[in-house]
């Protein structure tokens, strides 16, 4: 009896120092998995519903874990370290670092499917054009899988190291941060061509908005690009460069870097800003009052999420 006290006193005090958590001025904090691994996972948070589904790399397992109450539901071992995870087509994808992408049933978190990918280093996971998506960032090229069939339909050709992929319409792009290009891929064809290079260190995170791509990433900052021909209409100002970016209405939401943080490539924030589409007025939502690194990033539910799988905190910031 007094050992479940203790244990029941340890979950509260946990859940405590969580909510408390000061490192992000403005935000709730929820205790998730830490240990981000050797390399930083980026796309390691996906939320759905009332759930934030995370990869925890370094546990090899994935967990559910309730926006409102801040528990951990559901953890699935998947035994093999985990590197992304995204939702989508009423499942749960999570991706192996040896190239197994995985679907989960979304309410009972079974593994329902494990689709072998055969990929040099499987990087990240995009829903889009009625498919699922996974970058192999050596092989220069992305896999699309069938969500009805659980099959490869198709490898796609693009440039070196390809990052992130957005869509619209009929058209996907993919942007390669070795090589600073976007490729644009016909959805009908899976045919890819090259657009105008982007010049930059690594711009290696991309959204679609307002019938604009937004580009931003190591030593870039936020670029506004022609999708039809990838030339750089306008640049913005928000700090060294953008870890990451998430579009929303009128609004993206970029976490920067310093400066000095921009030299070493590490994800760790230096600011939360918001940038309106319509007006290009940049404003800084909140800053960190100690290290927070940005391995996964979502707008859901009116509100923006931060993972943070070094120290093991899902930050909750309203979007408005």
């Amino acid at each position: 009896m007094r050992l479940v006290t203790l244990i029941a006193a340890l979950a509260i005090a946990a859940a405590s120092a969580a909510a408390g958590d000061a490192s992000l001025p403005g935000a709730r904090a929820i205790k998730i998995c830490a240990g981000a691994g050797a390399y930083w996972p980026t796309m390691t948070l996906a939320v759905r519903g009332d759930s934030a589904w995370i990869a925890c790399k370094q546990q090899s397992r994935v967990i559910r874990v309730s926006t409102k109450t801040g528990k951990t539901t559901k953890s699935v071992s998947l035994r093999r370290p985990v590197i992304a995870v995204a939702s989508g087509f009423r499942s749960i994808w999570a991706l192996g670092s040896d190239g197994t992408l995985f679907r989960l049933n979304a309410r009972t978190g079974r593994v329902v499917k494990r689709i072998g990918l055969s990929m040099a280093a499987a990087y990240n996971i995009w829903i889009g054009g009625g498919s699922v998506w996974v970058a192999d960032d050596q092989g220069a090229k992305v896999v699309r899988v069938s969500p009805q069939t659980n099959k490869v339909v198709a490898w796609v050709s693009v440039g070196d190291g390809p990052a992130s992929m957005t869509f619209h319409g009929t058209t996907a792009w993919v942007i390669n941060h070795r090589e600073a290009t976007i490729h644009r891929i016909d959805l009908a064809t899976n045919r890819s061509s090259l657009l105008k290079p982007l010049g930059g260190d690594a711009p290696e995170r991309m959204v679609w908005s307002h019938d604009r791509l937004w580009v931003t990433g190591r030593g870039t900052d936020l670029l506004k690009v022609n999708p039809a021909s990838g030339t750089i209409e306008r640049t913005i100002e928000i700090g060294a460069s953008g870890i990451d970016l998430a579009a929303v209405g009128d609004d993206l939401w970029i976490p920067t870097r310093s400066a000095a943080t921009d030299q070493r490539g590490f994800p760790t924030m230096a600011a939360l800003r918001r940038v309106s589409v319509s007006s290009e007025l940049v404003a800084t939502v909140t800053e960190p009052t100690s290290r927070l690194d940005v391995n996964g990033l979502g707008v859901a539910n009116g509100a923006v999420w931060i993972a943070d799988n070094r120290r093991g905190r899902l930050y909750r910031v309203q979007a408005r």
